[in-house]
């Protein structure tokens, strides 16, 4: 426990270097204006695979200053390079996507070379390739990135083969560490998009950790390192996103890459791209990516991480879970006689398509009471409305190609969910947010841990139809968003 002198140094020392550092972001000022100019437009969702980046990095072959090297090969046989630029004598090392559904940061680094190759910014890139020597090694997992999958064709998690290293691609990224013997290094993951802030209601838009390198959790001058460019960086982003910034649990794993590499005298920056409201494709932390790492890199070149307090990193709050997709507050359940007031917490849960080429969302209710210590990316407070069962459509059985012109509101008025159809596709889902089924007889009574499909009535009118979790407000002229599931 800190003592009270300690505690009140330790808050002045943050509001200063606060104040400091919102006056001294001139660099990633520019960067947040001048993004546009720089993201990468073939890449614009998540699921791009490694086809879709390989031409992008034979064009920087034609840079000037750069180099790509093929450093190995998947399982199924797709090509690892590894890029390099600078001549500075401080090496910098920076890998992504050792877990194939995890592309934000592999997106940023592309959007990363646009910057470095780009004319207008010469004179500064010449004074930072003097400085340090960057490498990259983007898409560790290819094959996984196929199947929109964290493991690799083996099923073997990338992060945990680092001490047995049975997988290829696990070996190169050890060989090309090995061949480096970079000061510093980025692993570069993605998170779920339920993790806070601590206990608060901010979601955890990108978690930093200076990894571990023992049980003890001990700090050497190589984790110290680390621990000042994430402080560094953390003044900085909170500029752009206050509160939204959370430290990665701190946990020593010992078949982990990141902690390994620390252990073996890396400095390691581990950087989670979490959740941020309306942001499916994470396109706003794909441009935080962009900033936060090209701010690292400029850091480390002028040195200025030297002067920033290991305190910062301290205050940095842990990630948390105190976030749901829907919170749906203060309804009115009745239960016999009885009526109780609740508060429903729903989750959207991310399943691919059978081709893996598109993601749906099967949603289930995982909580119901006092929910109000969370927060909901979608929180609706619900006061006066009653829940009731949702029914099915009866009045026409529709075939499949009839489905593209459904009247959603004439549906969603009269209480209704799902719609019969006359066979079902093959998908587990459906595009629109209606559910489809073969039979009237659903069960949409509202249960713990299964879909959340019901009505909220008030005033005896049927103001919303929440389909596969998805509220949807019942109004003509209205867009309707989300998919509905298919009951078999």
């Amino acid at each position: 426990m800190y003592s009270k002198m300690k505690l009140l140094t330790l808050i002045f020392t943050i509001i200063i270097a606060e104040i400091t550092m919102s006056q001294n972001t001139d660099f990633e000022q520019h960067l947040y204006q001048s993004y546009e100019r720089y993201k990468e437009k073939s890449i614009m969702e998540r699921r791009f695979k490694h086809a879709d980046i390989m031409p992008l990095i034979e064009k920087l072959k034609l840079q000037h200053g750069f180099t790509v090297k093929k450093v190995g090969e998947s399982v199924e046989g797709r090509d690892l390079k590894l890029i390099s630029v600078g001549t500075g004598k401080t090496k910098i090392f920076l890998w992504s996507q050792m877990h194939g559904d995890e592309p934000t940061a592999t997106a940023a680094l592309f959007d990363i070379f646009n910057f470095l190759t780009d004319s207008t910014n010469k004179q500064f890139c010449d004074d930072l390739f003097s400085k340090v020597s960057l490498y990259f090694l983007p898409m560790v997992n290819p094959d996984g990135t196929e199947r929109f999958k964290r493991r690799n064709f083996y099923e073997i998690d990338l992060n945990r083969d680092a001490i047995r290293l049975q997988s290829p691609e696990a070996i190169i990224l050890k060989n090309v560490f090995d061949s480096l013997k970079a000061d510093f290094g980025f692993n570069l993951h993605d998170q779920g998009n339920k993790y806070s802030v601590g206990n608060s209601f901010k979601s955890a838009a990108l978690s930093f950790l200076a990894p571990a390198y023992n049980y003890n959790k001990d700090f050497n001058p190589v984790r110290e390192r680390a621990v000042k460019v994430i402080g560094n960086l953390y003044q900085m982003l909170s500029v752009f996103i206050p509160g939204h910034i959370a430290k990665y649990s701190d946990e020593f794993e010992p078949r982990a890459f990141g902690d390994n590499f620390q252990k073996w005298g890396m400095s390691t920056i581990l950087i989670e791209s979490g959740g941020w409201k309306d942001d499916p494709e994470k396109q706003f932390l794909r441009k935080l990516n962009f900033i936060a790492i090209l701010s690292a890199i400029k850091t480390i070149a002028d040195e200025s991480y030297i002067s920033t307090s290991n305190e910062i990193y301290d205050s940095i709050p842990f990630n948390d879970k105190y976030i749901f997709d829907v919170i749906l507050r203060n309804v009115q359940i009745e239960n016999g006689k009885n009526i109780i007031k609740v508060d429903l917490g729903i989750n959207l849960d991310e399943i691919d398509s059978k081709d893996d080429t598109k993601s749906y969302f099967r949603s289930q209710v995982v909580d119901l009471g006092d929910l109000s210590v969370f927060y909901g990316y979608n929180d609706i407070d619900l006061d006066g409305y009653k829940i009731q069962k949702a029914k099915t459509y009866t009045n026409k059985t529709f075939s499949l190609n009839e489905l593209n012109n459904l009247n959603l509101y004439d549906i969603y008025s009269k209480g209704c969910s799902n719609i019969i159809v006359a066979n079902l596709p093959d998908e587990k889902f459906y595009d629109l947010p209606i559910n489809l089924t073969l039979s009237n007889k659903i069960d949409t009574t509202i249960n713990l841990n299964e879909p959340a499909n019901f009505i909220l009535i008030k005033n005896g009118k049927i103001e919303y139809v929440v389909v596969n979790g998805y509220p949807q407000k019942v109004e003509q002229n209205r867009k309707f968003e989300g998919n509905g599931i298919i009951i078999r």
